[in-house]
């Protein structure tokens, strides 16, 4: 019981205490005011008597009083002498003197008739009564009896040791009772705890407890042992689902992992070599997107089964994620196995696969990594792997990169890059370059297109350099809405100088219309810049209608609503699904600059014509870009393109000779937007 009381750390203790001091609080209370009430009847007890004894000796003394008989009255208040707490007692005439007074030996009158605010008083530890001696209606004086208040000490002191007494035994007994039937509860609960703290912790589910009560703690047992019943039945479930992928059934990362460093361990005591392939299947997304997950699904099951019958039975693939795979080849004798295997595996899955009615073409970029050569332990082994595959994809589809050092340089070069790129997208390093768009009908100024620019120590670092790289650390997103903010900013800076009204047409990712705040974003821009919406042009790729969201789709819609005009850029190099731009926001189409160029070809003019009057049927402007000289313009005007972009006209400008050309155009054609946008059109 001791170790009960001093061990507060379990929770049935704790209970124990609890309750015990729910207990003592309700004891407490109980006793306290058994105390109050046997204190408060004695005291009324002694009150009532010494009034009575004073009533006496006042009817007794009321001849005495009026006839002014003072040894009468001495001798009857004599007659206190008999009760051992009695000190004195006093008659006091109308007048208030003392009329005759009796006090007991050592004693000494200490309160006087005008001192009492009550018929009774309690002060210096004496009790002192007064009553009025009346005759007939007429008061003749007062009487007043004192007494020890020593009897009443003692009760008291009776009176709380009784309490106490009752206090301690109660609380005593509560806490013995409590700790009893608690014996009876925790013995079984301890019991079933300590059962499943060793099931759990040498996983021993086939072991199952007694069933010993039939009550709540029996049915507790009970309980517990179907559980255990339900773990051993899955347990086979949950390590198949712990180390093994749920869509194709191949061992996951975690397994693999295991398998790695098993593998290594092993290489190393045989002085063995083993290879790891990483696989990314190239244009899955654009299969996933275009078809459906469930499409995409089936495809990673139709590659996972291929890859696994190219293997030997000591080898094993793994998914990784995703759409990337992880093979693990064991026991190599030569550079050229996984050579050999990594070009079967290319043959394989160039060939037409047939998933559910579709025939699609799958190719995969393969990085390769060797142990011991290209490393030591299972996480730079995958780390070489996924760095070879990367530089392989950024190759060609279809490809295989053997590690080697050069591409830690890389990755490294890589990284202090992005690095860079980061520090000037939060310190605003880039700028803004803004490339004409003229009317092709009336060759007055339509629009800028606004290009991004950065310079870099120095040197001006193209596009095509910073631009992945902003997408791959996913800042594309916070880059694009910095972009559009600058470019409204800048246009209602050159419409507050008086300058004709034109368009600033920004090129956003995909991703962008997939947030769900793109349309806040949007509007946030204009509103800040006070940009009117019909200045603003959102140039997006065919991908982001392919991957839109019903989101995005209604974002678009809600702010070609409010006057901002949707173009889709470089249309005829991507998906061109036709379907989109009948149900889709879209105002401009852009033919990419690859088409232009070439224009004189058949080929190319036949698309160039196509593309314009495919626009042209559903109400669209469409503007040709990278425009360089006169042939060109001249065939697009016959053809009947509204607006051109290129060097013939002008290169991207800085803001400031933006402004100066913005004015120039402003001077020679003074006519307003509206005019500019409907000789577009009309053309």
């Amino acid at each position: 019981m001791l170790r009960g009381i001093l061990n507060f750390s379990s929770f049935f203790q704790r209970q124990l205490l609890g309750m015990v001091g729910v207990n003592l609080l309700s004891l407490a209370i109980m006793s306290g005011l058994f105390f109050q009430s046997f204190i408060g009847n004695y005291e009324d007890s002694v009150i009532e008597s010494m009034q009575g004894k004073a009533m006496l000796l006042g009817a007794t003394n009321t001849s005495a009083l009026l006839f002014q008989d003072e040894q009468s009255a001495t001798q009857s208040l004599a007659s206190i002498e008999q009760y051992a707490s009695a000190r004195y007692a006093q008659i006091f005439d109308s007048d208030m003197n003392v009329f005759a007074e009796y006090i007991s030996p050592g004693q000494q009158v200490d309160f006087m008739p005008r001192d009492f605010n009550e018929s009774f008083v309690f002060a210096n530890g004496n009790i002192y009564v007064a009553l009025p001696i009346t005759l007939d209606n007429e008061q003749l004086g007062v009487i007043v009896v004192s007494e020890s208040g020593g009897g009443m000490l003692e009760q008291r002191q009776r009176y709380l040791q009784m309490a106490i007494a009752i206090f301690f035994g109660s609380t005593l007994l509560a806490y013995l009772l409590n700790w009893k039937m608690q014996q009876l509860f925790t013995g079984p609960v301890s019991r079933l705890v300590d059962f499943v703290s060793h099931v759990a912790r040498y996983k021993r589910y086939h072991q199952r407890l007694e069933v010993l009560r039939d009550d709540e703690i029996g049915g507790i047992v009970s309980g517990v042992n179907a559980l255990l019943d339900t773990i051993e039945r899955h347990e086979a479930e949950l390590h198949s689902r712990a180390n093994y992928d749920e869509l194709t059934g191949l061992p996951n990362r975690h397994l693999l992992a295991d398998r790695l460093s098993h593998a290594i361990d092993s290489a190393s005591r045989r002085n063995t070599s083993m290879a790891l392939l990483f696989l990314d299947l190239d244009r899955f997304k654009i299969i996933n997107d275009s078809l459906g997950h469930n499409l995409g699904d089936a495809v990673l099951v139709a590659v996972s089964g291929i890859l696994s019958g190219l293997l030997r039975q000591s080898d094993s693939v793994s998914r990784w994620g995703g759409d990337e795979f992880v093979i693990l080849l064991e026991d190599i004798d030569r550079e050229e196995s996984a050579e050999r295997l990594s070009e079967k595996i290319q043959a394989e899955l160039q060939k037409p696969i047939l998933v559910e009615g579709h025939l699609l073409h799958v190719s995969t970029s393969i990085g390769v990594a060797r142990f011991p050569q290209h490393g030591l332990d299972a996480e730079t082994l995958l780390r070489h792997a996924d760095m070879s595959m990367y530089h392989a994809k950024g190759q060609a589809p279809g490809k295989i990169a053997y590690f080697n050092a050069d591409m830690e340089v890389f990755s490294a070069q890589r990284l202090s890059f992005e690095s860079k790129v980061r520090r000037a997208l939060e310190e605003e390093e880039f700028s803004l370059a803004y490339q004409p768009q003229i009317s092709l009908q009336t060759g007055e100024l339509f629009g800028f297109e606004v290009l991004a620019r950065w310079v870099l120590d120095g040197e001006h670092i193209a596009p095509i350099r910073f631009l992945p790289v902003i997408a791959e650390a996913g800042l594309m997103d916070e880059f694009s809405h910095w972009v559009m903010g600058k470019a409204c900013l800048q246009n209602a800076q050159w419409q507050a100088m008086g300058l004709m009204q034109v368009k600033v047409a920004v090129n956003l990712p995909a991703t962008f219309f997939n947030r769900a705040q793109a349309l806040e974003d949007v509007l946030f821009s204009l509103q800040c810049a006070g940009l009117d919406a019909q200045c603003l042009e959102l140039e997006i790729t065919e991908e982001t209608f392919v991957s839109a969201t019903s989101g995005a789709v209604a974002a678009l819609a809600t702010l070609q609503g409010k006057g901002v005009t949707i173009a889709i850029d470089d249309f005829g190099t991507g998906y061109s699904c036709l379907s989109y731009l009948q149900t889709l926001p879209v105002g401009v189409l852009k033919i990419d600059g690859c088409f232009v160029d070439s224009i004189a070809n058949p080929a190319s003019g036949g698309i160039v014509r196509s593309i314009t009057t495919l626009g042209k049927s559903l109400n669209m402007l469409v503007v040709a870009e990278c425009v360089e000289n006169e042939q060109q313009v001249a065939a697009l005007r016959e053809i009947g393109c509204d607006i051109a972009q290129g060097y013939l006209y002008s290169k991207p400008l800085c803001a400031e000779k933006a402004g100066e050309y913005l004015l120039s155009q402003t001077s020679q054609h003074p006519a307003s937007f509206d005019n500019a946008h409907n000789g577009a059109v009309s053309g």
